[in-house]
This record gives structure tokens, sequence and C-alpha cells, in this order.
């Protein structure tokens, strides 16, 4: 994704933030502003948008930690004034599994909750008093209930225990992207089939998504409105990415791989590379050593680099610019084994094997012809 930049790795999963959630501390100084806050009071409330956003962090952690369990990696987790996301590379296969991991977050912040509400719980008889009043109040505001003395440092207490509370309600509506929708597709696959319960799910959340873009219409509220409407467009996209998934169940990587291909060799120079290039024929070449063992793929962008670098890189070998990075792909492999590597990492090319022997290429342009000549308008499963 374009305009992120990392703050951290953990457990192998890099943390980026989107520059548009540096927005938050500027909306942070507008209210603070508006209500003639002074600069310790403006910082208190960036203090708790922080920690929100790292208990949003070890939110998108549980989801990522769990699917890790069940083989699925997780590209990044990415952080947005909307909230955060974990990338994972596919779903899981099983709908136990899906469930699993869409709960994961939500408990979470359960978890995060009751660890927090333990500290005034086992603190004085006062803080416990405070603690009831403080929550009491919230939600019985014209209530004569009422607190008295309640310290900086217990209300922020206080608050980060009420926000994780509402993170884990609300992300379990039952409506994409939210984790609801994904528990209620998992619960539903179990009877119906991924594509249908997927349909089910996506239909209730875009009716969620249109009762909250109303209210934000009917309240003036210009973000729940726009929230309403990225909740219905995630909800489409779900199940478009469902659709595909479903008809790439009945293909094999067998039927998308090219058997004849060009072979490079590391010692040749790379005017070799270019003169294969130049005939279009082809944009991506596995490259083998002196002893026919595959050593890797050269990717266009590394042959048009050399081109634009003029004649001193034309000295350069094949060996020079070849890259390792690639995921070796058998013919029974189901057609959708392949998208995670070339919608992720950005593969171009991999090498296809049958019984230890590399009979072929499955390159990106190839894939997506493929799957735009198999879809049908009236295709349903």
């Amino acid at each position: 994704m374009k305009g992120v930049f990392q703050v951290a790795k953990l457990f192998g999963i890099p943390v980026q933030i989107h520059w548009s959630f540096l927005l938050i501390f500027a909306w942070v100084f507008y209210v603070g502003s508006e209500e003639s806050l002074d600069w310790w009071e403006m910082g208190a409330y960036a203090l708790l948008v922080m920690a929100l956003f790292l208990c949003v962090v070890l939110h998108e952690f549980g989801h990522a930690l769990t699917a890790r369990r069940y083989g699925v990696e997780t590209r990044d987790i990415i952080l947005s004034p909307i909230g955060g996301i974990a990338r994972l590379d596919r779903l899981p296969e099983k709908p136990w599994q899906e469930f699993m991991v869409a709960i994961a977050g939500p408990l979470v912040n359960v978890a995060i909750s009751a660890a927090l509400a333990v500290v005034p719980m086992l603190s004085s008889g006062e803080n416990r008093r405070q603690f009831y009043h403080y929550f009491y109040a919230l939600f019985y505001p014209d209530s004569n209930t009422f607190t008295l003395n309640v310290s900086p440092v217990y209300e922020f207490l206080f608050l980060l225990i009420i926000v994780n509370i509402v993170l884990a309600l609300f992300n379990m509506l039952p409506a994409f992207p939210m984790d609801g929708g994904r528990v209620l597709r998992a619960l539903l696959s179990t009877r119906l089939g991924r594509l249908k319960a997927t349909r089910i799910a996506a239909y209730i959340g875009q009716g969620f998504a249109v009762l909250l873009a109303g209210y934000g219409i009917w309240s003036v509220s210009p973000i729940t409105a726009l929230i309403g409407v990225f909740v219905f467009m995630a909800a489409a996209s779900e199940y478009r990415m469902a659709k595909m998934e479903g008809l790439l169940d009945y293909f094999t990587i067998g039927d998308v791989a090219r058997r004849q291909f060009t072979r490079l060799y590391a010692a040749d120079p790379v005017d070799t590379a270019l003169d294969q290039y130049r005939q279009g024929m082809e944009k991506d070449f596995l490259v083998f050593d002196e002893w026919q063992n595959l050593m890797g793929v050269l990717p266009e962008k590394e042959l048009i680099a050399v081109a634009n670098g003029g004649a001193e890189n034309s000295r350069l070998s094949i060996g020079q610019l070849v890259s390792s990075g690639y995921e070796a792909l058998l013919v029974s492999d189901p057609l959708k084994a392949v998208l995670p590597g070339m919608q992720w990492k950005h593969f171009q090319l991999l090498p296809v094997f049958d019984k230890g022997k590399l009979v072929g290429v499955v390159d990106q342009n190839a894939v997506n012809s493929f799957i735009r000549l198999q879809r049908k308008p009236g295709w349903r499963k």
C-alpha cells in the first residue's frame, strides 16, 4: 500500500502507519483549541489516542497470530484514522478456522478491559466505588450518581476500559469488514458453503451499511456516513473475491502453466536477456546455472533498469541480476494457490513442477487473462 511507513516489526510482522494517521493529532489540536484546553490537557488526549491505537494493534495481532496457528501468514498490519487491518496472505480454508481468526481480535479487547479492570477492583473501596459510579454516570448521565475526585490516572484507565469494550462490540457487528461479518460467514459456511455464506453475510452487511449511512446523514455526522459507505463497498468487494475464489476452485496450476519458456543462464551477458526481452514474447525469465539447476527469476524491472542504465550495464552478467525470491508450484495445486504470491509478494513469474521435474511457468498476465476468460456473467455456484 502506498503512503505507509514502518514503525515496528513484532513476531516477524511489520507494523505500518498510513500518513493520514497523523491527521488524528491535528484533529486533537483542533478540538483542544476549540474547547480552550491547555497543552497538558491536549497532551492527555493525544496520549489517550495513542493508547487506543495500541489496543487496535493488539487487536490485529490477535487475528494475525491466530491465523499463523492455521498456516496463514500476515503480510503486515496497517494503521489508519479509521482503525487497523491485518492483511492476511489468504483466508483460512475451514470455517471453524476463520471463526477463530475473526473472534480473536474482539477477544483481545475484552481481555485488555478485564486486565485493566483488575487495578481498581483490587485497590481501595473508594476506588471501586468511583469505578462503578464512573460507568453508571456514562450510561445514565441524567441520574443523581456522580463521581468525586477521580484522579487523572484512574480516569485515563476507566476510559481505556470503556474504549476496549466499545471496540469489541463494534467489531462484532455482522457486517464486512468488521469481525462480526466474518464470524457470521464462518457460521453460515458450515451449512451453506463459503460462496453462499459470503453472499448472505454481504447482503446483511450492506443493509447495516445503508442504515449507518442514513443515520450519519440524519444526524449530520459525515464520518458516520462515510463509514457506512466504506462498509457497503467492503461487503461488495468481499463477495466479488469469494466468487473469484469459488471459480478458481475448479482449476489447477496445470490449466494455466506455459510449457514453452526461454531458459537463461547466469554466466551469459545481460545483452542475451535484453535480446529476448525485446522480442516481446516474454517479460520475465527463469535463470539456471551451468548444471541446469534453477537459480531464480530475472524480473522485467531489472531488465528495464539495465536498459535505462546505458552501455556500462551491458557488461553485467545475468547472474548479477537474478532474484532468488520465488515460490515453486505443482501442476496439481489449485489455481488460487498462486494468488497470494502474486498479489502480496509481487511475483511475476513462478516455476511449475510435476513429480520433481520443471515442466513450465506461470506468469501473472496468464493468470489474469485466464480468470477473465473463464468468468461469465451468469456464473453462479
